[in-house]
């Protein structure tokens, strides 16, 4: 057998051996940390930066959800409504809502940030209409 493969399944044999561990104390790696929304079907979920945290955003039916990879604390849920202004400087989609922080969100692609932000609009509009 070659080196690469045994470092490979050796490895593997680690991680099993870890995930063995945390099932049979009935410990869970995120023990004590917000647990992420769950993704439903229709859910569109899209990779994001925000500042220094890289993660997923997902337009739910009714809310957007930024879901932090880096560091859970910084993971936010807003419904549409809740929603006072969007717009899209440089590559971001900025989200201001009526309570709490903004949120800038950075996108690799112009085009594929043009299509979230068109997305999160008429989410946006609905919402406000749905409340009127």
């Amino acid at each position: 057998m070659k080196l690469s493969t045994q470092v490979r399944l050796s490895t593997v044999v680690v991680c099993l051996a870890f995930l063995a561990l945390f099932q049979a104390t009935g410990l869970s790696a995120a023990q004590n940390v917000p647990q992420p929304s769950s993704a439903q079907p229709g859910d569109m979920i899209f990779d994001v930066r925000n500042g220094d945290q890289q993660g997923k955003m997902m337009l739910k039916q009714d809310e957007l959800v930024f879901e932090s990879l880096t560091d859970a604390r910084h993971s936010m849920t807003w419904k549409y409504a809740d929603i006072r202004e969007l717009s899209r400087p440089k590559k971001e989609i900025r989200v201001k809502p009526f309570k709490g922080d903004r949120y800038d969100f950075q996108f690799k692609d112009k085009k594929l940030r043009d299509k979230v932000y068109d997305l999160i609009t008429q989410r946006i509009l609905a919402a406000r209409h749905g409340s009127k």
